[in-house]
């Protein structure tokens, strides 16, 4: 297959990118290393360093390659960019995605668009399933939710496009974790952990999540890829062992022999975020590693 990967120098988009080429897809990934690491790619991928809100520059890449698929996962994460860059956020995700749909259309390619939990907001109900309402808070409060509702406005494009004909797949990586995983601000929880001394948590470490190891994830990414007959279908992408952060951090404080500190709770922290998973009987998929195991494999 001819793949088109744009954010693929990222952390979830470089392993895939991996999975890709090791089974002999012709890879061309799309990054503008605002995140991402060209040294996360392997050689044998056609790397094109580009702004996916540019429509003309990301057309053009698609009639020169041809795409059978393209995944999307161009955006701008990080719970601090959030609230210090929301106009940035709302801008590259929304915008690079109706241009990710466009491409698709146009080089009639099938569509994979990465949303997120996020997506819920902070609703309470768990688990979350495809029927869940999302839930924001006022504006004015914080802008956490320029992020969540930016892949909500995301799902809906793609459910528009979806009854328009086009071919398109959804999934919500829940707290994906493994190597390349950034551990610096702008990180995800386990590789901040991961690189901290001493260990922060967030309020009282009572919120909990659901890890994912980035292998299992891949594994799925590849199953919605080849799968036929699941346009307009979302697939949450996730681990349903749950675990508060205060455990987390606990865990891996005794794998490192730091120590744990707290710190200010972040605005618009969800409490829970456990997925329902039973979507995921139409790829023959499930997350099989335990938090322990991804943590001892990672460390």
């Amino acid at each position: 297959m001819r793949i088109l990967v744009t954010g693929g120098a990222g952390f979830i988009g470089s392993h895939l990118v991996d999975a890709l080429i090791a089974r002999g897809d012709d890879v061309t990934v799309l990054d503008n290393l605002s995140r991402g690491e060209i040294q996360n790619l392997p050689s044998q991928a056609t790397f094109v360093e580009g702004d996916v809100r540019d429509s003309a520059f990301l057309q053009k890449i698609c009639s020169e390659i041809k795409p059978d698929v393209i995944h999307h996962l161009a955006a701008v994460n990080g719970t601090k960019r959030f609230h210090e860059e929301a106009s940035l956020v709302v801008d590259v995700n929304i915008n690079g995605t109706i241009n990710a749909i466009d491409s698709a259309k146009k080089s009639d390619a099938k569509l994979v668009f990465y949303s997120s939990p996020e997506a819920f907001g902070e609703v309470e109900k768990m688990p979350i399933s495809n029927t869940s309402e999302s839930v924001f808070t006022p504006a004015h409060l914080h802008q956490r939710h320029s992020y969540g509702s930016s892949k909500y406005i995301g799902e809906i494009l793609c459910q528009y496009a979806v009854r328009a004909g086009q071919d398109i797949r959804i999934v919500r990586p829940f707290n994906a974790y493994g190597p390349r995983l950034r551990g610096d601000v702008n990180g995800q929880v386990v590789s901040i952990m991961l690189q901290s001394d001493p260990i922060v948590v967030h309020g009282d470490g009572s919120q909990t999540r659901s890890f994912t190891w980035i292998a299992d994830i891949v594994e799925a990414l590849l199953k919605i890829n080849d799968a036929k007959n699941i346009s307009g279908c979302s697939f949450n992408l996730g681990s349903e062992e749950e675990i508060s952060i205060q455990n987390l951090a606990e865990l891996i404080a005794k794998k490192t022999g730091c120590k744990i500190e707290y710190g200010e709770k972040n605005h618009g922290d969800s409490l829970r975020r456990k997925p329902d998973v039973s979507m995921n009987k139409a790829i023959d998929w499930s997350a099989e590693t335990s938090i322990e195991d991804g943590l001892n494999q990672l460390l």
